[in-house]
C-alpha cells in the first residue's frame, strides 16, 4: 500500500536501504529485476511510502548480499515501524557513534528543524572543543570513544551546509551560553561559531532571555521535524536514548510551544547582539586565566 503521509520510521527504513543499495553499486530497476518487483515498488519502499514487512526487508537484504546478523537493526525497525505506536525509543542519544541513526536521518531530511535548548549549546552548532569537552565529561568513555563521538557531532553539524539545506530556527536559553564549558576560550569559539552560523540565510539562532523570568521557562530540550508532505515529529534527547515522537497528540503542544518560545526569545538582530556581548566577556576571561597560568608557572 502506498502511502504521501508515510511514516518516520518507514521513511528511515528506506533511507537506509536506499544506502545501502548504492553502496552494492546496484540501480532500482536491478534489484526489482532480481526480487521479481517492479521498480515503482523498489522506489516506494526506499521513500517509506510502502509499510514493508520483515519477510520483504529479509529478501532485500538477500539481493544485496546482507544476511543474518548484518541485518538486525534493520529488522527490528522494521518491527518497530509496524506497530505504529505513534511514539518510539532510539537506542542512542545525541552523543551517538552510528552516523545512520534516526536523528541524523531526521535532521537531514526535514524541511524544518526546530530546536529548543535550555542548558548547552545545540549539538548541530557546537565547536569540536566544545562538543569533546562535554562528551569527555562522561569519564566511562575512552579516549578512541570521545574521538568518535565528536566526529559524528562535527558530520552532523555539515548538514548546514549542504545544498538546498531545511530551514533550522534555533531558540537557545541564555543560561546556556553563559554556562562555562571547559574554559573561558572554548566558550569565545564558541560564541563566535553561533555568530557566523546565524548569518546563513536558512539558519535562525534566538536567545530566550533570563530577564523573561518564569516566562521564560520551557522545559526540557526538543526538536520538531516538519515536512511537506509527511506528519510532524518530535525528538527528545537525553543523551543515552532518544525518544520520538509522531501521534498528533503527542506532537501538537511542541509545535504549540515553538509559538510561545517566538514570542519570548529575542529577535534574531538582538540575539547575536547579545552572543558578540558574551564573545567579548569571555574573551577578557581567557585573558585572564592565561594570565594567572603564567603567574603560577612563575611561582
Amino acid at each position: 500500500m502506498g502511502r504521501v503521509n508515510a511514516y518516520a520510521c518507514y521513511r528511515e527504513l528506506g533511507g537506509h536501504l536506499r544506502k545501502l543499495r548504492a553502496t552494492a553499486e546496484l540501480t532500482g530497476t536491478a534489484l526489482a529485476e532480481e526480487l521479481g518487483w517492479t521498480t515503482t515498488r523498489v522506489s516506494r519502499i526506499e521513500s517509506g511510502q510502502i509499510e514493508l514487512d520483515t519477510v520483504e526487508l529479509i529478501r532485500y537484504l538477500g539481493a544485496l548480499g546482507i544476511y543474518g546478523s548484518a541485518g538486525d537493526d534493520l529488522i527490528e525497525l522494521c518491527r518497530l515501524a509496524g506497530r505504529k505506536i505513534g511514539y518510539w525509543l532510539s537506542p542512542h542519544g545525541e552523543w551517538l557513534q552510528d552516523s545512520l541513526t534516526s536523528l541524523v536521518f531526521h535532521e537531514a531530511t526535514a524541511d524544518r528543524c526546530t530546536t529548543y535548548e535550555p542548558r548547552l549549546v545545540p549539538g548541530l552548532l557546537q565547536t569540536a572543543e566544545y562538543a569533546r569537552t562535554r562528551i569527555a565529561a562522561e569519564q566511562w568513555r575512552s579516549l578512541t570513544d570521545v574521538d568518535e563521538c565528536v566526529r559524528v557531532q562535527l558530520e552532523r553539524g555539515q548538514v548546514l551546509h549542504v545544498p538546498n539545506p531545511g530551514r533550522f530556527p534555533f531558540f537557545i536559553h541564555e543560561q546556556a551560553l553563559r554556562f562555562e564549558v571547559g574554559s573561558a576560550a572554548i566558550m569565545q569559539e564558541q560564541m563566535i561559531k553561533l555568530v557566523l552560523l546565524a548569518g546563513l540565510s536558512h539558519v535562525t539562532v534566538r536567545v530566550v532571555p533570563t530577564s523573561a523570568g518564569d516566562q521564560a521557562a520551557f522545559g526540557e530540550q526538543f526538536q520538531l521535524f516538519e515536512y511537506g508532505d509527511n506528519r510532524p515529529l518530535v525528538y527528545l534527547d537525553n543523551h543515552a536514548t532518544g525518544l520520538f515522537l509522531e501521534d498528533r497528540d503527542y506532537v501538537a503542544p511542541y509545535r504549540d510551544l515553538v509559538t510561545v518560545l517566538s514570542k519570548a526569545a529575542l529577535d534574531e538582530g538582538q540575539s547575536r547582539q547579545m552572543i558578540a556581548t558574551l564573545a567579548s566577556e569571555y574573551d577578557r576571561g581567557s585573558e585572564r586565566d592565561a594570565g594567572r597560568s603564567v603567574e603560577e608557572e612563575q611561582l
